[in-house]
């Protein structure tokens, strides 16, 4: 379906945590520019305060070395401009350490909605989610909040009740028996959190948002990318909490069975 004369369809959409290597960013501007005939492309960066642009992103993979040799690996951002010389179609791609967003354009509507849907299987393809995950750690640290908060409030909420003395610890005698067996049950569960926290830890950083220009992204799963040092901790953090735990458990079990 073409569009009226004087009128494009525009699409717009951004994605985040997307791991991008060299082979990467040359499929998807090949990608990119499919329906486009005889496209005029630019490829840029911007390192420190100067920008660079060639045709190719080989071009400017060379340019870079020659005229910022500092940036090396550390690729900041890569961009492409891509149209057809009369304007009716075109794509833009703006790629940095924590989002890419692309916008297509084009007189011809279906062809836009094709390539939006292409680039947008890509990405996702390569790790991309639609939602930032600074809102996820945001809505993470909530959830904690209120469930710490609900969990002291239970704790205390005795205190509020004005009972005595003597009826806080004829409470405490009763309860002797199943003392053990609730505190040992915090203790797990205290670890099992401790151990999400750790792997969601560990999971989001081997997941972040890549770009690697000058080299390739390492392949397969989130575990199979931590370092080794990495790895240990995921294990070794809740066994030594729940060491921790069980520790405190012992003592307090001690002292309340006095």
């Amino acid at each position: 379906m073409a569009s009226t004369v004087n009128q494009q369809t525009d699409l717009r959409k951004v994605y985040y945590q997307c791991r991008l290597g060299r082979s990467d960013l040359d499929r998807m501007f090949v990608i990119a520019c499919e329906g486009i005939e005889t496209p005029a492309i630019r490829v840029s960066t911007v390192a420190g305060s100067t920008r660079f642009w060639e045709a190719t992103l080989q071009g400017l993979l060379s340019a870079v070395q020659a005229g910022a040799p500092e940036v090396n690996e550390r690729w900041s951002n890569v961009a492409l401009e891509a149209g057809s010389p009369s304007g009716e179609r075109s794509v833009s791609i703006q790629i940095d350490t924590e989002r890419a967003e692309f916008n297509v354009s084009g007189s011809d509507a279906t062809w836009v909605y094709g390539q939006a849907a292409r680039l947008e299987k890509f990405l996702i393809a390569r790790g991309a989610v639609s939602n930032s995950p600074r809102y996820e750690a945001i809505i993470s640290s909530l959830f904690a909040a209120i469930f710490l908060g609900t969990g002291i409030a239970w704790i205390l909420g005795g205190w509020s009740e004005g009972k005595t003395m003597a009826e806080c610890v004829a409470e405490i005698e009763e309860a002797k028996g199943n003392v053990t067996v609730v505190n040992w049950s915090f203790a797990a569960l205290l670890t099992f959190g401790l151990g999400i926290v750790t792997f969601q830890v560990l999971k989001r950083r081997a997941l972040k948002a890549q770009l690697r220009v000058a080299s390739e992204i390492p392949e397969g799963s989130w575990w199979s990318r931590l370092t080794i040092a990495e790895k240990i901790a995921a294990v070794g953090i809740p066994i030594s909490g729940f060491a921790t735990f069980g520790t405190l458990v012992s003592a307090a079990s001690g002292i309340f069975s006095k």
